[in-house]
Protein backbone atom coordinates (compact mmCIF):
# COMPACT_ATOMS: atom_id res chain seq x y z
CA UNK A 1 0.00 0.00 0.00
CA UNK A 2 1.11 3.11 -1.39
CA UNK A 3 1.13 6.27 1.67
CA UNK A 4 3.37 8.91 -0.22
CA UNK A 5 3.17 9.22 -4.11
CA UNK A 6 4.68 12.44 -5.68
CA UNK A 7 4.57 13.07 -9.39
CA UNK A 8 6.36 15.19 -11.45
CA UNK A 9 6.31 16.82 -8.50
CA UNK A 10 9.09 20.62 -8.88
CA UNK A 11 9.28 23.69 -6.26
CA UNK A 12 11.06 26.29 -8.49
CA UNK A 13 12.10 30.13 -6.81
CA UNK A 14 13.05 33.31 -8.47
CA UNK A 15 16.29 35.18 -7.01
CA UNK A 16 16.66 37.86 -9.40
CA UNK A 17 16.73 36.79 -12.64
CA UNK A 18 18.01 33.45 -11.75
CA UNK A 19 15.77 30.47 -12.05
CA UNK A 20 16.36 27.96 -9.12
CA UNK A 21 14.88 24.77 -9.28
CA UNK A 22 15.24 23.00 -5.94
CA UNK A 23 12.58 20.29 -6.52
CA UNK A 24 12.37 19.07 -10.42
CA UNK A 25 10.26 15.94 -12.05
CA UNK A 26 10.55 14.13 -8.31
CA UNK A 27 8.27 11.04 -9.15
CA UNK A 28 8.73 8.62 -5.35
CA UNK A 29 6.27 6.41 -3.95
CA UNK A 30 6.58 5.40 -0.55
CA UNK A 31 5.05 2.24 0.77
CA UNK A 32 4.07 1.18 4.08
CA UNK A 33 6.88 -0.50 6.18
CA UNK A 34 9.29 1.49 3.59
CA UNK A 35 12.43 3.49 5.78
CA UNK A 36 13.89 6.06 3.40
CA UNK A 37 17.05 8.35 3.57
CA UNK A 38 17.11 11.58 1.54
CA UNK A 39 20.97 12.48 1.46
CA UNK A 40 22.77 15.20 -0.26
CA UNK A 41 24.84 18.27 -0.76
CA UNK A 42 24.07 20.84 0.80
CA UNK A 43 21.61 23.22 -0.95
CA UNK A 44 20.48 20.10 -3.10
CA UNK A 45 16.59 20.28 -2.40
CA UNK A 46 16.35 17.82 0.60
CA UNK A 47 14.70 20.31 2.88
CA UNK A 48 12.28 21.79 0.37
CA UNK A 49 11.35 18.00 -0.73
CA UNK A 50 10.74 17.23 3.31
CA UNK A 51 8.36 20.63 3.21
CA UNK A 52 6.80 19.55 0.13
CA UNK A 53 5.84 15.80 1.12
CA UNK A 54 4.60 17.04 4.69
CA UNK A 55 2.09 19.85 3.03
CA UNK A 56 4.38 22.63 4.47
CA UNK A 57 4.91 23.95 1.56
CA UNK A 58 2.62 24.24 -2.20
CA UNK A 59 4.32 22.34 -4.99
CA UNK A 60 5.17 25.07 -8.24
CA UNK A 61 3.74 22.22 -9.96
CA UNK A 62 3.07 18.51 -9.75
CA UNK A 63 1.01 16.63 -7.29
CA UNK A 64 1.75 14.45 -3.66
CA UNK A 65 -1.04 12.21 -3.11
CA UNK A 66 -0.78 11.31 0.91
CA UNK A 67 -3.12 8.25 1.97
Amino acid sequence: MSLITTTNLCRHFKQGNRLIKAVDQVNLQVNQGEFWAIVGASGSGKTTLLQLLGALDRPTSGQVDIN
